[in-house]
């Protein structure tokens, strides 16, 4: 196979985490792999998808994806499921029954969480699933790792007759590492044999056969399938203590660490000379080996991003070790936050330790320093702060906030503007369009989780606690994702409010991938069956739908406000297209404002377009005059909300 466009070097190459996931997962004989695109795990499939030989494709939500990747398994195949951390939460119902069943082909369940929430609405840590579901769980800790552990982790998930849960985080995801394609770091990794009585792709049974007991989960068979995954976490205790994949890596014994994934890379590279007790196959824990290094090590700290996972695990053992009492519990930890855990726990002096770049923690921290010894007033103990770090970090301070903006020509803005004029509830959902809640538009009333509009409006309504109709919004993937079935449910049951379903035929907020709605499926050559959003709501037995082009901001209003008006459950579908995706929108005719005659009234700043900013000039009345710049699409909809037509092209 021509793998040129991994450019090579002397048995090097340099990926990000999510690459080397999917060539880690080319190279495990992985069959097929699926998954639903979110934020930091959506290159795994498109990468993965360059290889030949493998199935790859978006599906349309986590758990149709967990149960393709299931039946490919029943069927002896090797498969790959990819989601971000809130996405396993859809997928949780396969999931769980999935750890008692057990599999025929290894089944890789990758999992991406997002400390700091940089894409999401929670920062949940996706280990606990692994404790909860009675898995095992790898944790990579840069790319190398990635490409090992996902292509071992389907020789795992065949040994123990498992789903394999691999843990990233948003660094790891999106961090680049060389690979060592030779690297004979592993070469002394154990496997214990496979179970003769297991059912095997080895044994050359491939074709499929009936098992019910193994795969039926009615109460007879599943209480058995329990006990035999009780028994299995034993094994895999067992395989933690000796595989060789989680290891102790003894320095001054004074002073250890226990940690996993980036975690111990930064307190590598800030604490090189302590002990470390690094955990890459981190449940279930290898409590041998934390016996060991506690026995030989003087002082331990727990060093982990999020939940006290591992520290937590520890003390079930016995060991009451101390982590979240130096390193926060909530966000993405930095080298500098590392940094001073270890300072705080009494690990470092700090005036012997070299600093680091300010992160977004430290940096108000260093805003409150002491004027008179140029010492911080804060916890955080930084000394010796130099003249030009000092005017780098007040220059990042002055930096005026901004918050995040609907794109320029975005079609979601005018229906945002428009909800905002009508002054109705409005149940959200999560996309970019979730920006519309943010000022100036201001249009938005929740955004909890994916699909969840429609049933939100449908309860709003049941309360009876609004004296006007509910707006219920979502995108045309979230709506193939998860809003289908809500709106079933909304006309099942006779429920009362507007749905808008924003069709701009991408799923523009992870970077503009398909779905059962652009008529295409990851691999661009192949097009796929179209599903018409407009006949899915004809077929659900709704009557009143509008068709709407939202770069008409006159006629979008005034049909937004009719839908609102009529005590019935309407559908508002918008048909105009992303201007990112798939390639990004050239303006046609640009817009600019007529200067002479402005008024500096504002109306086309209250709604958002980053193209529209203020100039220098002012007006009579002391009013700035807003201005349009280059990055203009040409959309009109600043022109139609400009009454006194001072703005044309």
């Amino acid at each position: 196979m021509d793998l040129s466009f991994l450019k090579i070097f002397n048995d090097k190459v340099l990926l990000t985490g999510n690459e080397a996931i999917a060539f880690g997962c080319y190279k495990g004989n992985a069959s097929i792999a699926v998954g639903y695109p979110g934020t930091p795990s959506s290159e795994i499939l498109p990468f993965l998808s360059k290889f030949k030989g493998i199935y790859v494709n978006w599906s349309i939500n986590e758990k149709t994806a967990l149960e393709i990747a299931i039946g490919a398994s029943i069927g002896w195949k090797r498969s790959l499921f990819t989601t971000k951390h809130v996405g396993l939460n859809v997928a949780s119902d396969p999931f769980m029954t999935l750890s008692l069943t057990g599999v025929r082909g290894g089944i890789v369940i990758l999992t991406a969480d997002d400390p700091n929430m940089h894409s999401s609405q929670n920062e949940q840590d996706n280990r606990c699933y692994a404790k909860f579901a009675k898995v095992p769980l790898l944790e990579p800790s840069d790319s190398q790792e990635c490409y090992y552990f996902s292509k071992i982790a389907f020789d795992i998930s065949e040994l123990f007759d498992t789903p394999v849960l691999v843990r990233t985080t948003t660094r790891i995801s999106h961090s680049r590492s060389i690979i060592y394609l030779n690297n004979d770091t592993y070469s002394s990794i154990i496997f214990p044999k496979r179970q003769e009585t297991m059912e095997s792709a080895e044994s050359g049974n491939t074709k499929y056969t009936k098992n019910i007991e193994k795969f039926v989960m009615v109460p007879v068979y599943a209480r058995k399938r329990h006990k035999i995954a009780i028994e299995r976490l034993k094994k895999l205790r067992e395989f933690s203590n000796t595989s060789g994949l989680n290891k102790i890596e003894y320095g001054n014994l004074n002073y250890g660490i226990i940690t996993s994934g980036v975690s111990y890379q930064y307190a590598k590279e800030i604490m090189p000379e302590a002990s470390f007790l690094k955990l890459s196959f981190s449940y279930p824990l290898p409590d041998a080996l934390i016996k060991e290094f506690c026995s030989k090590v003087k002082n331990i700290v727990v060093i982990e991003e999020l939940e006290p996972f591992i520290e937590n695990e520890i003390s079930t053992l016995g060991i009451i070790l101390k982590g979240k009492d130096f390193f926060p519990q909530f966000g993405e930890l930095t080298p500098n936050l590392v940094k001073e855990g270890l300072i705080k726990s009494g690990f470092l002096k700090e005036q012997t330790q070299k600093k680091f770049a300010p992160d977004r923690r430290t940096l108000e921290n260093f805003n409150n320093k002491n004027n008179n010894n140029n010492n911080c007033n804060c916890n955080c103990n930084y000394t010796d702060v130099n003249k030009n770090e000092d005017s780098v970090i007040n220059n990042a301070i002055d930096i005026p906030p901004r918050l995040p903006a609907l794109c320029s020509g975005c079609p979601h803005t005018s229906v945002f503007y428009a909800l905002k004029k009508l002054r109705v509830p409005v149940m959200g959902d999560i996309g970019c369009y979730t920006l519309g809640a943010l000022p100036p538009l201001n249009a938005m009333d929740s955004c909890i989780s994916m699909g969840l509009a429609f049933g939100a409006a449908q309860g709003l309504y049941l309360s009876k606690s609004s004296d006007k109709k509910v707006a219920a919004v979502m995108g045309d993937s979230t709506f193939f994702h998860s809003g289908i079935t809500s709106l079933i449910d909304a006309k099942y049951n006779d429920a009362i409010f507007t749905a808008i379903i924003l069709n701009n035929s991408t799923t523009a907020m992870t970077g503009g991938q398909e779905h059962p709605g652009t008529g295409k499926n990851l691999n661009d050559a192949v097009i796929a069956n179209k599903i018409d959003i407009k006949k899915i709501v004809e077929g659900i037995g709704i009557t009143e739908i509008y068709d709407i082009d939202s770069y008409n901001y006159n006629y979008t209003y005034n049909t937004l406000k009719h839908a609102l008006n009529t005590n019935t459950l309407n559908v508002i579908i918008t048909n105009r297209p992303c201007v990112l995706y798939p390639k990004k929108l050239a303006p046609d005719n640009q817009f600019k404002i007529d200067s002479a005659g402005c008024i500096g009234c504002d109306l086309c700043i209250s709604i958002g377009c980053p193209s529209i900013v203020l100039s220098d000039k002012i007006t009579d009345r002391n009013k700035p005059v807003p201005a349009i710049d280059s990055s203009c699409t040409g959309c009109s909809i600043c022109r139609d909300i400009c009454v006194f037509g001072f703005i044309h092209n």
